[in-house]
């Protein structure tokens, strides 16, 4: 690692160099070849795939959904206008039929619903098409109109990055505060919008090889920016410290290397190992968003190691250097909470648990387009239906089925709970039935029709007749990635552990580091429950229990280095928590609030997810850098003294000192 960074620091133009013309060269092959997201999700064994495989033969359908600003659709102006929208629809390309005007109509003649089929599934449309029909219908020519589909739901939050900018901005002037140093500023600043630059195209790039849906460019730069300047001002604060001990601009930068350097690598691996837990859920999809997150992470800490020390090369002798004594609040913080850990402790698990406890209502599942962004056209579509045919007009359920089975006795049935339209013959020659549920998509209610109408479909119609549409689809993948939280959770954490254990030699250390972070993921999905309501996104708490079990580890990795450099140097746990806090509170508090600056600028894009991501990040930060490392880390290390060091394995020569505590 020393060879590496001190290289780099020798070389800096050739570093320099190599970096722009990656950025460039990366940044050219992107924006040439263009991004191919998927958001489509995959469901290989689900009810509601077989349901689409049997109406692939037909196409997609997509609904129209306008109002007319004045008098009937189905009459005089209003139609006139309705007639030149569905001109313009008919005209698209893949377009093979659109209903005859005026389609559905409610019962106040102010609505109509109609009927658009395109020649190909939605996945193989692309968004090309997709933002091609929607952009037919936000010009409905004096209509206020939406779509509703898969298709449509393609365009409902198209990735936008601009807030970055603003987090950026803010991480600068905490710098800039907090460290009085303007190469404290630009240098975690340059080195984080290079490497993140650079990520997003190869995220680009790779969209064309795996399914990458679209929402993993915002992802990958909410991680990559974070984690970024943490990282450099990590680096950076330990360069300073050698700086001011009288080091020399090479040598101190070769000690950072070997500590901070050092920690850096692994804190980034950590963050790469979480992310990729979420591979054992088993979804192209969410795959996709770790593979985006992954890659940004890893050329972020290569960026650190490389071109932060060729930046630091020209400014490293006129870099100001911090005053000594500096970490004298922190010092007695940390030596309060280890005279009286019991308290602290339990002050501590309250906050926790106070965050945690609206995480018991939590309920996972895939919010309507009633929550999409305000001005989208499945949003529009949405309301206008709800407002014309009641909640569940957007929420058809497809029955789907093939052969000769009792239909009529199928649609009697389902009668009961639900409008169902007339049986329909597909291309294919099956056969479809579509149930609209009385109650919203998202409505538990509707949930339940679902299983019922499952449990009737096989009763009646026989095992080769199966439901489809948005609504089941959602409920499968909801299903799909709730079986596999177990695994999920027991690979991240199970890992994290051994990774901490072998970087530390200690048994207690990783155990009692699984076990608070598995407190903040509780507390940070509480939060986000309180601040969005329900439902939340099934893949949401799983990004967020890989991404906060990864960004923990960054500040678990650089305070435990530290105490462990003090215990090794005189064998006192508690002066060597006081030790360590001291020299670290600083910076990793400084460090939180920057990468929760970062996500927090994320709180107000338009997608909903990257929201929730965003605000539950932040509170993840925080709360895990100031509550987590700053009083719970060291009230429990005092209590377990010299346990924190046990290690069943010690390499000859490396026996602990005696613990004085």
């Amino acid at each position: 690692m020393t060879t590496v960074v001190s290289w780099c620091f020798r070389h800096a133009v050739v570093v320099v160099a190599l970096w722009l013309a990656a950025l460039a060269g990366l940044g050219f092959a992107a924006l040439h070849t263009g991004g191919a997201f998927r958001d489509t999700v995959v469901l290989p064994g689900a009810d509601s795939t077989a349901a689409t495989r049997l109406l692939r033969g037909a196409g997609t359908e997509e609904h129209v959904v306008v109002r007319a600003p004045d008098g009937p659709v189905d009459a005089g102006t209003g139609r006139a206008r309705l007639d030149a929208l569905a001109a313009r629809l008919a005209a698209l390309p893949r377009v093979v039929a659109v209903s005859p005007p005026p389609g559905r109509v409610s019962a106040d003649r102010r609505i109509a619903v109609l009927t658009v089929r395109f020649d190909a599934p939605a996945a193989d449309l692309g968004r090309g098409t997709a933002e091609a029909f929607a952009g037919v219908v936000r010009n409905a020519g004096g209509l206020t109109a939406g779509a509703a589909g898969e298709l449509a739901a393609m365009t409902a939050a198209a990735p936008d990055l601009g807030n970055a900018g603003i987090g950026l901005l803010a991480a600068a002037l905490v710098l800039l505060v907090t460290f009085r140093s303007a190469c404290c500023v630009l240098l975690p600043v340059l080195t984080a919008a290079v490497s993140v630059g650079c990520a997003l195209a190869v995220v680009t790039l790779v969209s064309h090889v795996l399914t990458v849906p679209g929402i993993s460019t915002e992802i990958a730069a909410l991680l990559g920016l974070g984690v970024g300047v943490d990282y450099a001002l990590f680096v950076l604060t330990r360069f300073r410290q050698g700086r001011r001990d009288g080091a020399e601009p090479a040598a101190a930068l070769a000690a950072a290397a070997a500590t901070s350097g050092r920690s850096v690598v692994f804190a980034g691996v950590t963050v790469c190992v979480s992310l990729a837990g979420m591979l054992t859920v088993g979804l192209p999809f969410l795959d996709g968003i770790a593979a985006a997150a992954a890659v940004s992470v890893l050329l972020t800490a290569s960026a650190t190691l490389t071109l932060l020390p060729a930046l630091l090369r020209p400014v490293a002798g006129r870099m100001r250097v911090p005053a000594a004594g500096g970490g004298g609040r922190w010092a007695r913080l940390a030596a309060s909470v280890t005279r009286r850990p019991g308290p602290y402790t339990l002050a501590a698990l309250l906050v926790v648990a106070v965050l945690a406890l609206p995480v018991t209502g939590l309920r996972l599942g895939v919010p309507d387009a009633t929550l999409d962004p305000p001005g989208s056209v499945t949003k529009t579509a949405a309301e206008l239906l709800e407002q014309g045919f009641g909640p569940g007009a957007g929420a058809d359920l497809l029955v789907v089925g093939t052969g000769d089975p009792s239909m009529g006795t199928l649609r009697e049935a389902l009668l009961a709970r639900a409008a169902v339209g007339t049986p329909v013959t597909l291309p294919s020659g099956g056969w479809l039935l579509a149930v609209t549920p009385r109650t919203a998509p998202d409505d538990p209610a509707t949930g339940e029709l679902l299983t019922w109408t499952r449990t009737m479909a096989t009763t009646i119609g026989g095992p080769d007749t199966h439901v489809g549409g948005l609504v089941a689809a959602r409920a499968d993948f909801s299903a799909a990635v709730t079986a596999r939280l177990p695994l999920f959770l027991g690979s991240v954490v199970g890992i994290s552990v051994l990774l901490l254990a072998w970087v530390f030699r200690s048994v207690v250390i990783p155990l009692t580091a699984a076990a608070m972070n598995l407190l903040t993921a509780a507390a940070t999905t509480g939060a986000v429950v309180t601040v969005f309501g329900g439902p939340i996104e099934p893949y949401l708490p799983v990004f967020l229990f890989a991404g906060l079990f990864g960004l923990s580890m960054d500040y678990e990795v650089f305070l435990i280095a530290r105490i462990q450099e003090a215990w090794r140097r005189h064998g006192d746990t508690r002066a060597a928590v006081v030790g360590g806090v001291a020299a670290t509170g600083r910076t990793i508090t400084a460090a939180a609030l920057i990468m929760a600056l970062v996500f927090v600028a994320f709180a107000f894009v338009d997608a909903r997810v990257v929201r929730e991501a965003g605000v539950g990040l932040t509170v993840a930060v925080l709360l895990d850098a100031v509550v987590v490392r700053c009083v719970l880390v060291p009230a429990v290390m005092t209590w377990s003294g010299e346990a924190n060091w046990w290690f069943p394995r010690v390499p000859a020569g490396r026996e602990p000192v005696r613990s004085r505590r």
